[in-house]
């Protein structure tokens, strides 16, 4: 067998990247024959079809899109080992990836983001945003460095992915101003469950917040579902229904204008853990360890050693 090159597999993520011969040439400054033919040579050497070759441009088969993953492992190796042999610290640059669950992202991401930024000019920073299992499939991809999520039993029970916790985010409840259970200091689960409830039902929020009523044996009257945290906030500053959520945006108003309280959820719960999730078997690169560290500083928190 022929020895397979980087620059095949740069060629080739190119082009599962942008679809085309044509245009993963022009992306990487080559003919369309060069790459067609390194294409043909690298299918070749690993024994498998990487792609369908159609009039639109290419499709990855199966074995094309386990072959991304690993190669786009092995050009972040790559990368690693330019940055490696630089030893000044300040002096980080090239490409990172953030992915960030969806509700995070416009809460604590931009502070962190401005922070990094400062610090680390020369970094490509590029941030992503979804549910946890979008932010899932994106690391075991390749297709993001590190992701801000919420845990989830996937992160406990897969060996391939390890979270580094940053901190605790405790439920509590949004009602509208006019709402009759507003007017208490803290609300139990048992006052909430006759209630409308407005679920936030992007996981791993809604399973967290049905819990809450199971441990207590009840179960909530749930009116609306929604998968957008604003969308939860301006259904419930409408009189539609109570919320329990975490994460708390300073602004106590939806974004037509209509005023929102929060109570405390009673009696206190163990917090819904906020954290950096990365592949286990992949060793972040010092830009990735570099965000990490600045999650920590910005959000005050204290963690074990990202890259360990």
């Amino acid at each position: 067998m022929n020895e397979i090159s980087f620059r095949q597999l740069e060629y080739f993520v190119a082009a599962a990247e942008t679809g085309s011969v044509t245009a993963a040439a022009a992306k990487v400054h080559l003919t369309q024959s060069a790459v067609s033919t390194a294409l043909s040579e690298l299918e070749e050497n690993l024994g498998v079809q990487l792609f369908l070759r159609h009039a639109r441009g290419l499709k990855l088969t199966t074995p094309g899109r386990q072959a991304l993953a690993d190669a786009r492992r092995l050009l972040s190796g790559v990368d690693e080992l330019r940055d490696s042999a630089r030893e000044v610290q300040s002096s980080l640059s090239g490409s990172l990836v953030v992915g960030c669950y969806s509700t995070l992202a416009a809460v604590l991401l931009p502070r962190v983001i401005a922070d990094f930024v400062a610090r680390y000019p020369d970094v490509d920073l590029n941030v992503i945003e979804g549910s946890d299992q979008h932010l899932v499939g994106q690391l075991r991809g390749v297709g993001c460095d590190l992701a801000l999520m919420y845990e989830a039993d996937e992160f406990r029970l897969a060996k391939d992915l390890r979270m580094t916790a940053l901190y605790a985010a405790e439920p509590y409840v949004l009602l509208s101003r006019h709402h009759p259970l507003a007017a208490r200091d803290a609300i139990g689960v048992a006052d909430l469950a006759p209630e409308p409830m407005i679920l936030f039902d992007l996981p791993p929020g809604a399973t967290y917040f049905l819990s809450l009523f199971k441990e207590a044996g009840l179960t909530p009257h749930v009116r609306y579902r929604a998968t957008n945290f604003e969308m939860v906030r301006s259904l419930v500053a409408h009189g539609l229904g109570y919320a329990v959520l975490t994460q708390r945006p300073t602004i106590p108003i939806s974004y037509d204008g209509l005023e929102l309280v929060t109570r405390p959820l009673a009696p206190r719960r163990p917090g819904l853990n906020v954290g950096l999730v990365r592949l286990a078997g992949l060793r972040p690169s010092r830009r990735a360890v570099a965000f990490a560290e600045q999650c920590a500083r910005t959000l005050g928190a204290t963690i074990d050693s990202f890259h360990g």
